[in-house]
């Protein structure tokens, strides 16, 4: 199997948020880049069968893998669309496809509280700067907001609507949230035009209306419209390397099954890594345990964040089946004697006829207390989240408590369910301000870049992370663009 060698003025590892703005940002600025991503395009057509659900999922529900934490079944390998790794106390689970985790998240876009933000970044982030500027900057770019009046006043959302009345009986705040959605296509859904994905709540792999603003639709389509953004899918980086004054990218070329069709490295002189929280902190601490970067800073692999509860609640009204999706309502807890909460109702496919079930997701500030180790001996690198840190117990314990707010205000209501161990909101890694500076450049490497989830310092702002993902990486962007722009000599061309 012959390999191949190609050399590029910058590659970027990812298309997650933070691979597809600087993308954006490079090509506007003038500079040719290549964009590797491990997984596949998801092409959303009229067909609305582009994803698997979870009425009965096959291989596009797991990258690789013959199971899903989120599902019984057993299916055959794919280039599927999460990636479940298994850590010491939990499970992480990251987006593989071409717009990483816009494709499989609900789309929420939530600004933390002041105070948590400043709580979570200390001095590595001044939060009137990304209140002002950053955060509307990435809702702009994204494309985001609540759901219509009409919408809402549906049947479908009849479950979201319960949700919003009974958490307002019980003295919590209550809003709309932004999601990155279409609500054209969701009104598709509702006349019948699309085929019935978020109305039914089956989103977990992907949305099939293509009601979901993913970054294959977005920003991605505008960075290749300028036809500066040389896109490599179903490209397994496998390893990096410094290389003269640039980087050495080693990767191999797979099919849909994961078989290795070839293999090959790539040369730049500047190296970004948004291969999200998982994907870049891997890749680093695989590194620096091998010596291919030895210098890269202690604090990589560290302050990883874990914040997100799914909980169930009986006693209710019945509701619809589906119960309307994506998330349109946020509820806060602020005063919550444990640490603030945040819940978002969830929509639940298979919610039990007769017992009146809603769903939701809650978040809480998570101590960054997960880690990640190469272990020499097998060449692995391990993660471990302490459960039984009582940090991270009170997390638990404040959700516990904002359940109960809500049952005392709304009698005959009961907590069903608390299920952790499984998340997609896991962030952290390669902590801002400590493994790199606040602009993403790693400390003990010149051009070596990180713009993803990874930079967040744990899940501490207590809120689902896209949105802060998206203002940091624009921020990021603003910033190392025109010293690479410059340095290749292509700024404004």
């Amino acid at each position: 199997m012959e390999a191949t060698h190609e050399r590029a003025d910058v590659v970027i590892v990812g298309s997650g948020y933070g691979g597809a703005i600087t993308a954006l940002r490079l090509a506007e600025a003038g500079v040719r880049c290549v964009l590797i991503e491990r997984g596949r395009r998801w092409p959303v057509t009229p067909a609305g069968d582009t994803f698997t659900t979870q009425v009965a999922p096959d291989g596009r529900a797991a990258w690789l893998d013959t199971k899903s934490p989120l599902s019984e079944a057993v299916f055959d390998k794919y280039t599927g669309i999460l990636e479940s790794f298994e850590g010491e106390g939990t499970t992480v689970l990251a987006a593989a496809g071409y717009g990483g985790a816009s494709l499989t998240s609900n789309g929420t876009m939530i600004e933390p509280l002041p105070r948590l933000f400043r709580d979570a970044f200390g001095d590595s982030l001044d939060y009137d700067e990304m209140h002002e500027r950053w955060y509307p900057e990435a809702r702009s770019l994204i494309g985001c907001s609540p759901i219509p009046d009409e919408l809402y006043a549906s049947p479908f959302y009849e479950s979201a609507r319960t949700f919003a009345d009974q958490a307002a009986k019980a003295g919590l705040s209550v809003e709309k949230v932004a999601l990155a959605v279409d609500w054209d296509a969701i009104r598709g859904e509702a006349d019948g035009t699309r085929v019935m994905a978020e109305l039914l709540g089956l989103n977990l792999f992907g949305v099939n209306s293509g009601a979901q603003r993913s970054l294959d639709r977005t920003l991605l389509a505008r960075a290749e419209a300028t036809l500066r953004v040389d896109v490599r899918t179903l490209t397994d980086v496998t390893g990096v390397h410094p290389d003269g004054a640039g980087y050495r990218v080693e990767y191999q070329r797979i099919d849909e099954t994961g078989r290795v069709l070839g293999r090959g490295s790539l040369t730049a002189r500047h190296l970004v890594l948004s291969a999200g929280s998982l994907g870049t902190t891997r890749m680093l601490v695989r590194a620096r345990g091998t010596g291919a970067l030895p210098d890269l800073d202690a604090s990589v692999g560290s302050m990883i964040g874990n914040s997100e509860l799914v909980t169930i609640r009986t006693g209710m009204p019945e509701n619809n089946p589906g119960q309307g999706g994506p998330s349109a309502i946020l509820v806060r807890d602020t005063e919550n004697p444990h640490a603030p909460t945040a819940m978002l109702n969830f929509p639940w496919v298979d919610a039990p006829p007769g017992v009146g079930a809603i769903a939701a997701i809650g978040a809480s500030p998570s101590p960054p207390a997960g880690s990640y180790r190469y272990d020499a001996d097998s060449g692995e690198v391990r993660m471990t989240w302490p459960v039984d840190d009582p940090r991270v117990r009170r997390m638990t314990d404040a959700m516990h408590a904002t359940l109960d707010k809500l049952n005392a205000a709304n009698p005959g209501t009961r907590t069903e369910l608390t299920i952790s161990g499984a998340s997609g909101n896991t962030v952290g890694g390669v902590p801002l301000g400590l493994a790199c500076d606040t602009a993403g450049r790693l400390h003990g490497y010149r051009n070596l870049y990180v713009v993803d989830g990874s930079l967040l310092h744990g899940s501490s702002a207590g809120v689902p992370p896209a949105l802060t993902v998206s203002a940091v990486a624009a921020r990021c962007a603003a910033r190392i663009v025109p010293t690479i722009a410059a340095d290749t000599g292509r700024y404004g061309g």
